[in-house]
């Protein structure tokens, strides 16, 4: 079994990242997945099946102002998946999806999470549970797994509204945000505090 799990995001809008920044989330996200998916197809043992599994992101079912360059390589994971998938079927390969919303896995994410309000924290689930569920789930044939009847919900939801309203409502829902992270300070600063300590406190105005 494969599970192409690496990925990082620098979040913010694409002029105020780097060149740098932007080529390292195509190349993890992106070119890395490929690679590895390729490289394992062809080591495959004769007469025995393998599983993929590709960790895409809820945010690869939506354009995303702010994150546009990570929710484009999430989507690029979720359409190869399903390509694959179809590709491979003679060739005793499966291929699955996972598309998680947020995971508890460091304290900078944690430390977005929470910006995000009661949203953040009803669409998060914990990793180890995301991953043995993820398991069960590949080794049954699935094609696609979303984590939480919550984030299954809002995918469904947001699949009847036209693509240019929902990238409306995200680009509104990460400039506030964005505007509650501020006031704790960058997720570095955060991290920094975390490290020593010292507990988080708002920034004055």
């Amino acid at each position: 079994m494969l599970i192409n799990v690496a990925g990082l995001d620098f979040e913010g809008a694409l002029m105020d990242r780097s060149g740098d920044e932007i080529n390292t989330i195509i190349r993890l996200n992106v070119e890395a997945t490929v690679s590895m998916t390729r490289s394992m197809i062809g080591s495959q043992q004769e007469n025995r099946r393998l599983h993929i599994i590709n960790v895409s992101s809820l945010a690869g079912f939506y354009p995303m102002p702010l994150k546009a360059v990570y929710a484009a390589s999430k989507r690029f994971l979720l359409d190869f998946s399903r390509a694959m998938r179809q590709e491979l079927r003679s060739a005793n390969i499966r291929v699955m999806a996972l598309c998680p919303a947020g995971m508890a896995t460091k304290p900078d994410t944690i430390h977005s999470i929470d910006s995000q309000g009661w949203m953040g924290r009803m669409t998060t689930m914990q990793t180890g549970t995301v991953a043995a569920r993820t398991i069960n789930r590949a080794l049954t044939n699935r094609s696609l797994y979303i984590p939480g009847g919550m984030n299954q919900i809002l995918r469904s939801l947001s699949a009847l509204v036209p693509p240019d309203w929902v990238a409306g409502l995200i680009r509104r829902r990460w400039e506030k945000t964005r505007e509650i992270a501020a006031q704790y300070g960058s997720q570095e600063e955060v991290r920094e505090r975390q490290m020593a300590g010292q507990p988080e406190v708002a920034k004055s105005t």
